[in-house]
Formats: C-alpha cells, sequence, structure tokens
C-alpha cells in the first residue's frame, strides 16, 4: 500500500490499479510531485514494466472533480510529440484517515473513488532544466523547441477546441530531447455553450505568469481569457528562455538578449492589450518561421 500525506490529512493507495482498456499497473512509491488537489506517482506496467507518470485527484469534490474529467478528455484526443502523451485512466479506491475526530477520541476512516490519469513520464520540467543550467542556450538549441511547443498549442485550439490558460516552466515537461505542454487541469473549452468551472472573479493561470486580462479577471472586471491569452504566456516563458529574466513590466527590446527578429515578435505578443497581439498560434508560427527566415 502506498502512503501519502496531502493537506494534514493521511490517504493511503493501492500497489495496483486497472485502466478503463483492463491494463493493470503497479503503484511505485517514487513520487513525482503533489499539489493541493492530487499527486503524482511512479507507476509500471504490470505486464512488460514500462515507467509511466500517475495522476491521481485527491481532492475530487466539484468542480474539480468535472476539470479533472475534462482534463482526460482533452488530453486523450490530443496526438503531438510536443504535448504529454496519454496513456489510460480510470478510476481508484482510496483509503482516506480523516483528521477530524469522533466521540471516542478515535480517527474516522472513510473510502472513496478517485479518477487517475495516466501519462509518459518525462525527465524533468523546464524550470528545472534551466535552474540547473543557467547558460545561455543558443538560437539552434531553443528554436525547433518553440515552433513545437507553439504547433502543440495550435492542436489544443483548433483540435481539442480548449485554451490551457496555466502555461508556465513548471508545465513544460522535458522528455528526451523534447519540450511538452502538460497539466490541462485548467482547460477551458472554447464553445459558449461549455458549463463555466471557474467563479468569474477566480483566479485561473499561474502566478508570474498570468495575462493580463487574467489578471483582470481576478479582480472581478470580466475579462475573457481566450487563445490570445495562452500566446501572452507562451511567449513569457519564451522569453525567460532565452533572457532567463520573467518579462514583467515596461519591455523594450534593449530588454531582450536573443535574436532582434524574435524579440520583435515576443514583444508584440507580450503586449498588453489582447488585441495586439497575434490573433492564433497559427498567425504566431508564421511570425516563427520568419524569425527563422532572418536569422540564417
Amino acid at each position: 500500500m502506498v502512503q501519502i500525506e496531502l493537506n494534514r490529512e493521511s490517504y493511503t493507495l493501492p500497489d495496483n490499479i486497472v485502466g478503463h482498456d483492463g491494463c493493470k499497473y503497479t503503484i511505485s512509491d517514487q513520487l513525482l510531485g503533489k499539489g493541493g488537489n492530487g499527486v503524482v506517482f511512479e507507476c509500471e506496467n504490470a505486464a512488460n514494466g514500462e515507467v509511466f507518470a500517475l495522476k491521481v485527484l485527491i481532492n475530487n469534490k466539484s468542480p474539480r472533480f468535472k476539470r479533472f474529467q475534462r482534463e482526460i478528455k482533452i488530453i486523450s484526443c490530443l496526438s503531438h510529440e510536443h504535448i504529454v502523451t496519454y496513456i489510460n485512466h480510470g478510476n481508484i479506491l482510496i483509503h482516506h484517515k480523516c483528521s477530524a475526530f469522533n466521540h471516542r477520541n478515535s480517527t474516522k476512516q472513510q473510502k472513496f473513488l478517485a479518477p487517475f490519469v495516466i501519462m509518459r513520464k518525462a525527465d524533468s520540467n523546464l524550470r528545472e532544466f534551466l535552474i540547473k543550467d543557467s547558460s545561455p542556450m543558443r538560437f539552434e538549441d531553443y528554436y525547433s523547441q518553440f515552433v513545437g511547443l507553439s504547433r502543440a498549442l495550435e492542436q489544443l485550439h483548433s483540435k481539442a477546441r480548449a485554451v490551457h490558460r496555466d502555461i508556465k516552466p513548471d508545465n513544460i515537461l522535458i522528455s528526451g530531447e523534447i519540450w511538452q505542454i502538460s497539466d490541462f487541469g485548467l482547460c477551458a473549452q472554447i464553445e459558449e455553450e461549455e458549463e463555466q468551472l471557474t467563479r468569474f472573479d477566480e483566479a485561473v493561470g499561474p502566478r508570474y505568469w498570468m495575462s493580463p486580462e487574467a489578471v483582470s479577471k481576478a479582480m472581478g472586471l470580466g475579462d475573457v481569457i481566450d487563445c490570445c491569452s495562452d500566446l501572452f504566456q507562451l511567449a513569457s516563458v519564451f522569453w525567460f528562455v532565452v533572457t532567463r529574466r520573467p518579462p514583467i513590466g515596461v519591455l523594450t527590446i534593449d530588454d531582450w538578449s536573443g535574436p532582434h527578429s524574435l524579440g520583435k515578435l515576443l514583444l508584440e505578443t507580450l503586449q498588453h492589450g489582447s488585441y495586439r497581439r497575434p490573433k492564433s498560434a497559427t498567425e504566431f508560427l508564421k511570425g516563427l518561421e520568419e524569425v527563422k527566415f532572418s536569422s540564417t
């Protein structure tokens, strides 16, 4: 049995789980990460020993449960080398030791079903990678990754009809030589009729990487977080990769340390008004193609 402490509560996970397709997996006690709502463990295919990452939603109250179901729906329909690979999903029976005490002063035990999703395990994330190696990156080393991540975002917007809303260095995983977008837990469907799973004034997005409209929305101003917001976040990460500084405050080309044409494109994508940014990932990709042409 695998033990985990989360939010001062104790949870026990079984050693073995079964995916929706009947495939069996063994959970390792290797904890890969945890947050306020869930945990990520290493697991392996019981048949061939292949190692994966297992993400389990511990706090499965609505709307978190619905968000997790949406995440599974989105990631399972995407297929791109720069998007973390979906493997399987299902439900797991968890034993919960509550901190509340009954009249006999003994700890209360509960059981509940929690959803899980299995993904290809990565080597690290972009934040860890950049901290480990602080030396400047060459254009030829990061340019193809920028293009790949932008094409992955284009697929998310067009095929899954979803906005990510949580792009940051921690959510870009590195698997071998490939950078991949991950963690689709804050995704929202583009269609207007899609059920809203966040409050109108809820802070949606990563601290330090939120678009201006996401900050305004958190202040209750009713701004819309859309595809241009994702582009703002992605451009922020790209700026950070090249300069090793987050793009905070009033920026000029003098703050940039890479190719001038790329800096110009990122500055356009980091505009406060979303109407001044590229209108889509496709348009942003065209700008990246022009950057390559001007840099060769």
